[in-house]
């Protein structure tokens, strides 16, 4: 990234609510991407509510980038918003100095401390959760602040301010009399930003940074996953704009003051006297710009974590993992023994039994330990056999047996390392049950790799598991690089391609990539680190999709997807949050092979396989779509709110017809609930005249009447076809389809 600051850099303290929304950890990354940068000092990081996981939270954050001298105070008042969120996984992966809230120093007594050793009017603070330490401070030095602080940049209230506005925005809403105290008293220029929600972060951050990272993590497993890993970024935006300004991508309005509610949390602009109050207002044609501008900064900042024992696993219910058993009772699918809980678990009442997990889209991990939970004594494994597989589970390599693990009472956790690792797409654990009657009973299984980043250390080798590649255009397939030593400070690896026309190669992961096949021809690609590199030679023949027939990836998303055609079935791999998001830059994502919609048009297809790309929901408050597939009538392929008629199957089972009615309407997305399907299943979706028609049958020859019927008309611009999208922004799902008809009867 090219060095965009030319005055010196801002002195920042970052006073967060973490733990609410994933937008706080994308600001954090923010600002650690301006100090790599040299556009800013991070003088503290603070928490402002009473959770018990703020502090160590943050302290992992920054340590995450190796800057642990970075202090962390937190609010010590009880009772403020002191409920659980994600901070509490946070915790659980990376390291942190101390275990809870209340070990760090209090945020008053933090900010008091740093502000009277900063010179005269240097500090911009950057408030973007409830105003509690900002009035806690302000009520017990006003002087100081007066003196040292710069400038208040706060991520609260609604702009403009609306008397008539019946809610108040959260953060003023959360601790009303705080932020009607600053907004009367505050003695420096206040800032507030109420523009975030105008623009969306975090897409590429799910896919271009490592896995293993707190941001990832923290897009990832927010409730609000079902946006595709985007988040509106009201936090992200206020910290932007403190680093670099407002100038490039708003306007300020500085004319009044803010008056806020001490008992709502309302806010109201009042002309006239002048208190250094502004607000923002993003610039027509702007908000593309804010958004490059906020990912690339979360993306700059460089983490080198000094020793991270990163569970590969971790992501096995968001869709990283395919998890499965040899067998599981009700209750305990074979996915709860990777969920990190111990009070759920896998079981099988065997004598011999396996679980395996594979992971998604071609990835490889080199696991160095293993750790495998029993909470049930009465059910405990006598042996365990740990293998890898790269190609699907066909052939396994043993990579650690134990034939006594010495599960007991009082040692239900037990951990093993593996003497010589290597990187594999598939772990299978083979178990041996002590009693054969009762079986076994695994509450947790983790799968480990050890990363280290080691200061000094460089890349001596880098290799490709595929040196060469033939690939038909339309079909992808994936890279995973290994380096040498396995520590240096440097890991991330750098994938371009000599022709990106023939065939693009994106980065998935922080070793992975998936190459894409586009037209005919041969190119190289290359995966580099530093001054090493390695390639990989590609060929593409012609595409396997008969004639007339034309593959797109809507709306780009992040895991690009394939379709192949052979002996009448279409194999369709698709990522993406489906048709059904109102949320702008994943809405209406996934793959779709379709021709041109002729005046009285059928399409017919047996769906006959869905592979989920998830083992259930992360959380119980995940609302992500389901994985799904079937057939679509769609008016243009390249706008992302394109008007369509659906018919799709879920992974969960059922049957649901969607449309929507105006092409660019967001919020114009209907669906009617057909049932339960089951697989396999033919589906047929037919236009006449300005009806679209969708039917099901149980052998392709009775079709019955409709089971619904959506009056729309479509142009003969129009395209038809079969469509695939997992539902998520992190990883793919395959559909195949099987004797696709047409009126005209092409097979």
């Amino acid at each position: 990234f090219p060095m965009l600051c030319v005055a010196a850099p801002v002195s920042l303290i970052f006073d967060t609510d973490m733990g609410g929304d994933c937008d706080d950890v994308g600001a954090l990354f923010l600002l650690h991407g301006a100090v790599q940068r040299g556009e800013a000092r991070l003088l503290a990081t603070m928490g402002c509510v009473s959770t018990r996981s703020i502090a160590p939270c943050l302290d992992a954050i920054n340590a995450w980038f190796g800057r642990m001298k970075i202090p962390v105070g937190t609010l010590k008042d009880s009772g403020l918003l002191d409920g659980h969120g994600f901070p509490d996984e946070l915790i659980k992966r990376f390291p942190h100095r101390h275990p809870a809230s209340s070990d760090y120093p209090d945020a008053l007594a933090l900010y008091r401390e740093i502000l009277a050793a900063q010179p005269d009017g240097s500090v911009v603070i950057v408030a973007v959760g409830p105003l509690r330490n900002m009035a806690n401070l302000l009520r017990a030095d006003r002087a100081l602040v007066e003196k040292k602080v710069q400038a208040l940049h706060v991520m609260g209230g609604k702009y403009p301010p609306d008397a008539a506005t019946r809610d108040a925005e959260y953060n003023f809403m959360k601790d009303a009399p705080s932020a009607a105290l600053i907004a009367a008293e505050w003695p420096t220029p206040v800032l507030f930003n109420g523009e975030g929600g105008s623009t969306n972060s975090g897409r590429r951050v799910t896919f271009e940074m490592p896995e293993h990272n707190p941001l990832t993590l923290a897009y990832a497993l927010y409730p609000g996953v079902g946006h595709g890993g985007d988040r509106l970024s009201w936090d992200p935006v206020s910290c932007l704009v403190a680093v670099r300004g407002a100038a490039l991508w708003y306007d300020v309005v500085s004319t009044g003051k803010n008056v806020v509610d001490a008992a709502t949390g309302l806010n109201t602009w009042q002309a006239g006297e002048a208190r250094g109050h502004s607000y923002l207002v993003l610039k027509k044609g702007a908000k593309a710009a804010v958004e490059t501008a906020l990912e690339d900064l979360m993306i700059a900042g460089e983490g080198r974590p000094a020793e991270l024992h990163y569970n590969t696993s971790g992501y096995a219910r968001h869709g990283l993992c395919a998890i499965s058993a040899s067998g599981a009772e009700e209750g305990t699918a074979a996915v709860n023994a990777f969920d990190d809980d111990a009070k759920t678990a896998w079981q099988d009442r065997s004598a011999q039994s396996w679980i395996q997990c594979q992971y998604a889209d071609g990835r490889k991990y080199p696991v160095t330990r293993y750790l495998v939970e029993c909470a049930d004594t009465e059910r405990l494994p006598r042996s365990l056999a740990l293998s890898g597989s790269n190609d699907g589970g066909s052939t396994w390599t043993v990579l650690d047996e134990q034939s006594a693990p010495a599960f007991s009472s009082d040692e239900k956790r037990r951990e093993f390392r593996i003497g010589q690792p290597g990187k594999w797409n598939c772990y299978r654990l083979d178990v041996t049950a002590a009693n054969a009657a009762e079986g076994v009973r695994i509450s947790t299984v983790k799968l480990a790799q050890s990363i280290r980043c080691r200061p000094g250390v460089e890349v001596a080798a880098l290799t490709l598991d595929q040196p060469a590649l033939t690939l038909a255009a339309d079909s992808r397939a994936t890279l995973n690089a290994t380096l040498a030593p396995a520590d240096p400070f440097d890991r991330e690896v750098i994938w371009t391609s000599s022709d990106p026309a023939i065939a693009d190669v994106r980065r998935i992961g922080e070793q992975c990539a998936i190459v894409s096949a586009r037209k005919p021809g041969t190119c190289t690609l290359t995966a580099s680190i530093g001054k090493v590199r390695a390639t990989c030679t590609v060929t593409i023949t012609p595409t396997s999709l008969p004639g007339g027939w034309q593959f797109d990836e809507l709306n780009r998303p992040s895991i690009p997807g394939a379709v192949t055609a052979s002996d009448a079935k279409f194999r369709l791999t698709g990522c993406g949050h489906a048709m059904t998001s109102w949320w702008e830059r994943v809405r209406d994502q996934g793959v779709f092979v379709s021709k041109l919609l002729p005046p009285d048009a059928s399409l017919t297809a047996r769906l006959i396989s869905l592979a989920p790309n998830v083992g259930g929901p992360a959380f119980s408050f995940d609302h992500r779509p389901p994985t799904a597939a079937g057939l679509m009538i769609r008016e243009n392929v390249s706008e992302p709110a394109s008007r369509y008629v659906l018919v799709q199957v879920t992974a969960t089972g059922k049957l649901v017809c969607r449309w929507r009615s105006k092409t660019g309407d967001q919020d114009d997305n209907a669906a009617k609930d057909l049932g339960p399907a089951k697989l396999p299943i033919h589906l047929k979706l037919s236009r006449t005249a300005e009806a679209v028609h969708v039917f099901t049958s149980a052998n392709g020859q009775d079709w019955g009447q409709p089971l619904h019927t959506h009056r729309a008309a479509f142009s003969d611009t129009s395209r038809i076809g079969m469509f695939a999208c997992s539902g998520t922004t992190t990883s793919s799902t395959t559909a195949v389809f099987e004797g696709e008809q047409d009126t005209a009867g092409q097979k």
